[in-house]
């Protein structure tokens, strides 16, 4: 048995979407098939974990501590607000193109099980761009779970004090139980347009 191999094997199958059989068809393609996508791969991450940074704005994608596109952009609606899980629930949401408005990534769902409380959340965040005056709407784009359900009431809780901000959560489309990130642009769309008071 390689003990090299099996290292690289079983570090690809820590990936998401990567299970036994994928990461070991990885893992031989890189090691034997095609070296030359192997380094390209290995300088591709290197620059990532130098460069890839959150955006210090919204929490989403941007590189070395910039705002990123979305919070740059003039022309997206700053008095909205979309409330994601993960910086990939931004990239779903925007491959739909039905939101112009800017977003918040909190990090995940409250998940006592899990111990995450909300202080492990960037909720605190959000009620500071609150605070600071501006923004009419909220919009919960929360996994259609248990969890997700109970992070949008906390957050309702703390968005309650302050009048003129109305709370909508995300609509029909998604199957319950379901992330974000793996639905379809055609099904976001749709659960965005049918969004409600929430």
């Amino acid at each position: 048995m390689n003990d090299t191999f099996e290292n690289l094997k079983k570090t690809l199958k820590k990936l998401p979407g990567f299970g036994l059989k994928s990461a070991e068809t990885a893992a031989l393609y890189l090691a034997l098939e095609n070296k030359d996508a192997a380094r390209e791969l290995a300088r591709a991450l290197a620059d990532a974990l130098e460069n890839v940074t959150p955006c210090p704005e919204c929490g989403g994608l941007s590189e070395n501590g910039k705002p990123c596109a979305i919070c740059s952009d003039a022309a997206r609606m700053s008095s909205a607000i979309c409330v994601v899980e993960k910086a990939s629930d931004i990239n779903a949401i925007e491959k739909s193109g039905s939101w112009r408005g800017r977003y918040h990534v909190i990090g995940g769902k409250l998940s006592p099980l899990k111990k995450i409380t909300p202080e492990k959340l960037n909720i605190n965040g959000l009620v500071e761009k609150i605070q600071r005056g501006g923004v009419t709407e909220i919009m919960l784009a929360l996994s259609n779970d248990i969890e997700g359900e109970a992070t949008c009431h906390y957050i309702q809780e703390k968005v309650a004090p302050y009048s003129g901000v109305t709370l909508t959560r995300i609509g029909f489309g998604l199957p319950s139980g379901s992330q974000l990130s793996y639905a379809d642009s055609g099904t976001i769309k749709s659960a965005m347009k049918a969004r409600r008071n929430f």
